[in-house]
């Protein structure tokens, strides 16, 4: 496997690292205890600067509730449907996704789009000139 291929294999397993612990809530610390790692370790891994081992990334699909190949999805050869797979497997932004989470309790749509036009609102807003 070529330099630029495997490491861009361990940013994409790193991020999906990042995405499955803040989607539980849990701290690199957390996850570094579970590893009996140091927390920069994990953030090494997130980062995709170091690479994973195998029986690393077995300890953390248990700790996540996923199987294995989930840290791989993205990079199977054969583009997958983005339609399929959830939006939220795909960020690490912490704020994002509170804001996911926020907007998916929302039950009556008018408080949905409520939402979402304050959001537009806000983005326009800051992008205007002074």
């Amino acid at each position: 496997m070529a330099t630029d291929q495997a490491k861009a294999v361990d940013i994409a397993v790193g991020r999906r690292i990042r995405n499955l612990r803040l989607r539980k809530h849990l701290s690199q610390t957390a996850v570094a205890e579970h590893l009996n790692l140091t927390f920069q370790q994990v953030q090494k891994y997130e980062k995709g600067q170091s690479r994973i081992s195998s029986s690393q990334l077995f300890k953390l699909s248990e700790l996540f509730g996923v199987s294995v190949d989930s840290f791989f999805n993205d990079l199977h050869s054969k583009p997958r449907s983005r339609v399929t797979k959830s939006v939220t497997d795909q960020i690490t932004d912490r704020q994002l996704l509170r804001l996911i989470r926020a907007y998916e309790q929302l039950k009556p749509r008018s408080l949905k789009n409520a939402l979402l036009q304050l959001a537009e609102q806000m983005a326009q807003h800051q992008t205007r000139p002074k």
